[in-house]
C-alpha cells in the first residue's frame, strides 16, 4: 500500500513541539542575552562569597596607612639621629636623643623638688648627677673627640674591654647648678661641711665661679630661641614676663637611662650627703 508523506504544518501547536531552528542571527542574540543574565547574576554571587566591595577598600586603605605611618616614624627616628649626629659633639649616647615639647613651670614660688635645702632636696639632685656616674668609650672613639690616649682607662661595663673614662656634659653642668643652690643656703651647707663646702671659703668661691663659667657657656651655646611674653600687673608700671613657654627639649629620661645603663660608677665622693 502506498504512502503519501505530508510536509509539516508550521502551526502554532506544532511550534510547541518542534521549535524552530536557529539561524545564526538568532543564536547570536540568545547568546548575548544569555551573558547579559550570567554578568547580572556572577557579581550577586561574588558579593555574598567575598562580601560588599568596601569592605575590601577599607581594609586596603587601613593596611597602606599603618604601613605608611611604620615607614615614616622610622624614618623620623633616622632623621633626628642624623640632625643630632650632624650639629652636636660626637657621643655614645646619641642613640639615646629623642626630642619633646614641653612646657615650663617657671611661675615664681611654684613647687620644685629642686628648690630649697634639705635631705629631700639633696637627694632629688643627686639623683640627676651624682648617681649617674661615668661612662667608658673606645679607643676609636677618643680620637673621635680629640682627647689624648694619657686619659684615664676604664673597663667597659657590658663588653669588659678596655677603654677610656667619660662622662656626660649634662650630669656635670647638672652638678654645677647643684652647687649654686647650695651656695644660696650656705649658711646651711657649711654647717654640715661636707664637700665644697669643707676645703674653706676660698676654694667654695674658685668651685662657684667655675660652675658659674660652665653655665655661661653652655646657655651661650645652645641659644635657646624660645618665646615668652609680658604681662602687666596692677599698681606696677614694668610689665612682667610671662615664662610658662613651650620648648622643644630633648629628653633628659631617656640621655639619663643611657647613662645609667653603660655607668661605670663614681670615683669620688657625693659633694654633699643627705643628712640623716
Amino acid at each position: 500500500m502506498g504512502s503519501k508523506y505530508q510536509p509539516v504544518q508550521d502551526d502554532e501547536k506544532f511550534q510547541d513541539v518542534f521549535p524552530p531552528r536557529r539561524t545564526s542571527s538568532s543564536l547570536s542574540e540568545t547568546t548575548l542575552l544569555e551573558d547579559e543574565e550570567h554578568a547580572r547574576i556572577l557579581p550577586a554571587r561574588g558579593t555574598r562569597a567575598y562580601g560588599p566591595r568596601w569592605i575590601w577598600i577599607a581594609h586596603a586603605t587601613l593596611l597602606g596607612l599603618s604601613l605608611t605611618m611604620f615607614v615614616s616614624s622610622w624614618f623620623a627616628r633616622v632623621s633626628t639621629i642624623d640632625y643630632v649626629r650632624h650639629f652636636s659633639a660626637y657621643s655614645p649616647a646619641v642613640k639615646a636623643v629623642e626630642y619633646e615639647t614641653v612646657k615650663f613651670n617657671t611661675t615664681m614660688g611654684s613647687a620644685s623638688p629642686y628648690v630649697g635645702k634639705g635631705p629631700e632636696v639633696d637627694e632629688a639632685w643627686h639623683a640627676i648627677s651624682y648617681d649617674i656616674g661615668d661612662q667608658v668609650i673606645t679607643p676609636e672613639e677618643l680620637k673621635r673627640i680629640a682627647m689624648p690616649e694619657s686619659s684615664l682607662k676604664a673597663k667597659h661595663p657590658k663588653t669588659g674591654g678596655e677603654g677610656y673614662r667619660v662622662g656626660l656634659e649634662v650630669f656635670h653642668q647638672l652638678h654645677c647648678l647643684n652647687l649654686l643652690r647650695q651656695v644660696t643656703y650656705k649658711e646651711h651647707y657649711m654647717e654640715l661641711g661636707n664637700g665644697n663646702f669643707a676645703s674653706g671659703d676660698e676654694d667654695l668661691q674658685m668651685h662657684t665661679d667655675h660652675c658659674l663659667e660652665i653655665l655661661r657657656m653652655n646657655v651661650q651655646c645652645n641659644a635657646d630661641v624660645g618665646l615668652f611674653t609680658f604681662y602687666m600687673v596692677e599698681n606696677d608700671p614694668l610689665p612682667w614676663p610671662q615664662l610658662n613657654s613651650w620648648h622643644t627639649c630633648r629628653n633628659f629620661d631617656k640621655v639619663r637611662d643611657w647613662a645609667l645603663d653603660n655607668s661605670v660608677g663614681n670615683m669620688e665622693r657625693p659633694d654633699i650627703h643627705p643628712e640623716a
